[in-house]
C-alpha cells in the first residue's frame, strides 16, 4: 500500500446518505476503503484497508481558505499536502508536496472533474477524471490513472480525496 504504484484506481462516489466507498484497481481488486466525515467543516476523511478495519491515513482541509489539504499516516507522519495557488481553488494550478521533498504540479477543471498531475520536468504522470456519464443510471466516481510510479496507493487515494474535497468546497461556495 505504501510502495510506488502505477495503474488505475477507481474511486466511486457515495450515495447521498453514504459515508464509505471501496477503492478498486482497474480490474476490480479492492485496495482501500474511504470513510468521509459528512458533518465535518474541514472535509475530513479516512483511508482504511480494503476490509475497512485498519487505518492507513487521514486527510483534511488544512488551510483556512480551503486552498490547502493534507494527508497524514496513522502515526501522524506526513504523506502529502496539496495547495492550490491564490484564490483560484481547484480550477487553477496546485502543488503536491511529498515527504521526500519532491513536488508535483496539478492543473484541473473542477466543473468537468478532470485533473492532470505532472512531475518537476512538466511530464504528465497521472490523470484524474470522472467516470460518470450524463444520463447514466449507474453511480459514477473518479478514475485515477497513474502512468508512472510517483505515488503509493495510499497517497493516490488521499490526493484524489483532497481534490474531491476541494471541488465540493468550491461548488458549495459558488452555490452560496
Amino acid at each position: 500500500m505504501n510502495a510506488p504504484f502505477a495503474g488505475v484506481l477507481l474511486l466511486p462516489d457515495t450515495s447521498v446518505f453514504g459515508t464509505t466507498s471501496v477503492v478498486t484497481t482497474g480490474d476490480g481488486l479492492p485496495v482501500a476503503t474511504i470513510r468521509r466525515r459528512k458533518l465535518s467543516a474541514r472535509s475530513r476523511f479516512e483511508i482504511l484497508d480494503a476490509t475497512g478495519t485498519t487505518l492507513l491515513a487521514t486527510g483534511a482541509q488544512a488551510g483556512f481558505w480551503g486552498n490547502k489539504y493534507e494527508v497524514m499516516g496513522p502515526e501522524s507522519q506526513f504523506l502529502l499536502s496539496l495547495k492550490f495557488s491564490g484564490w483560484t481553488g481547484p480550477t487553477g494550478r496546485g502543488v503536491v508536496s511529498l515527504p521526500d521533498g519532491r513536488t508535483l504540479a496539478t492543473k484541473g477543471n473542477w466543473s468537468a472533474r478532470e485533473f492532470t498531475l505532472a512531475d518537476g520536468a512538466g511530464t504528465p504522470v497521472a490523470q484524474l477524471h470522472t467516470t460518470s456519464r450524463l444520463f447514466s443510471l449507474r453511480p459514477g466516481g473518479l478514475a485515477f490513472e497513474l502512468k508512472a510510479p510517483v505515488l503509493s496507493v495510499v497517497q493516490a487515494v488521499g490526493l484524489a480525496q483532497c481534490i474531491r474535497a476541494a471541488v465540493e468546497s468550491a461548488s458549495a461556495a459558488a452555490a452560496a
